[in-house]
């Protein structure tokens, strides 16, 4: 296979959703190939650049894709038993923070008791004792998975005085966790008082948040922010009546938007958020395909996979 050059690269961005990417990248390389219509497959190197992979192509021809963002389980998913492997690379940016800050915000409002405060100031309530907080500083944060969200919460609940325990499939040690445990020894030698998936969606953690996991946990908080099929709903029910999740705040669901029937939304044990905890940012999102292509041009060759689909993240 010859160098990778700028003459021979084909970038297809994925229904133009991206004015920023397809700006920065027309700007830093202005005789590239850059469309948003399948490729004619005679191309010398191939990159797709989207999140949800395309109607009218087969991805797995294509030597390159990289995903705007950091969940992958829609690409994943389509190249499945696909003969081909493309490099696959994404987009993580500021996510870790951005959801650090989310995760950080509702156990804040949570243990301040800020619903609660409002109640008694609107009620000229003042019941000092009952208001009276509980603090960060005293509960320990089980993380779900321990990669770069996950690290993310961790540095954020870390800089408040939390202890940070995290779980992931092999229980290596990482930063910024005080210790780490295999998920399959949870929970460990201490029960977290917070509780946060950030595990991605595979078949080995589909419904992994289940009735046996969560009736471990004692009057914790729960807060979902990786996704929504790790959770089995009916025993997170369970675990809230039992009193062993006080409190659950849901930012991903199996099916977005969630459905306005569901028991979620009328449940004041539960908070419901639109997936909004980390978004992808435009200008990560075009800095970090800028940045590989610039890299990939000095190398003349592809980047490093940044996805192993056996995994499934």
């Amino acid at each position: 296979m010859p160098d990778l050059t700028i003459a021979n690269v084909f970038v297809r961005l994925s229904d133009g959703n991206y004015p920023l990417v397809r700006e920065r990248l027309s700007s830093a390389f202005p005789d590239l190939m850059l469309s948003s219509e399948p490729s004619k497959g005679d191309e010398a190197f191939k990159v797709y650049v989207g999140y949800y992979p395309p109607q009218d192509e087969d991805i797995a021809s294509y030597d390159w894709i990289h995903i705007p963002a950091a969940g992958v389980d829609r690409i994943v998913a389509e190249l499945e038993g696909k003969a081909s492997t493309p490099v696959i690379t994404r987009t993580i940016g500021r996510m870790g923070e951005q959801i650090g800050e989310y995760c950080l915000a509702y156990a804040l409002a949570h243990y301040q008791k800020m619903a609660l405060r409002r109640e008694f100031e609107a009620e000229r309530n003042w019941w000092k004792k009952k208001a009276a907080p509980d603090h960060l500083f005293d509960k320990t944060v089980g993380i779900l998975g321990t990669g770069y969200i996950g690290q993310g919460i961790g540095r954020a609940f870390r800089a408040l005085g939390s202890a940070v325990i995290g779980y992931s499939r092999s229980g290596r040690p990482a930063d910024p966790f005080d210790s780490v445990h295999k998920l399959s020894d949870f929970p460990g030698p201490t029960t977290p008082d917070i509780l946060i998936s950030a595990l991605p969606w595979t078949a080995e953690t589909e419904g992994l948040i289940d009735a046996d996991l969560l009736s471990q946990l004692k009057d914790a908080v729960f807060i979902n922010i990786g996704r929504g099929a790790t959770l089995d709903e009916n025993a997170l029910k369970a675990a809230l009546d039992a009193g062993q999740v006080s409190h659950a705040i849901l930012d991903v669901f199996p099916k977005e938007p969630l459905a306005q029937e569901h028991w979620f939304w009328t449940d004041d044990r539960v908070t419901v958020t639109p997936h909004v905890s980390g978004l992808t940012r435009d200008v990560d999102a075009a800095d970090r395909i800028v940045d590989l292509l610039t890299s990939s041009l000095k190398t003349g060759s592809l980047p490093e996979t940044e996805v192993d689909l056996s995994l499934g993240y």
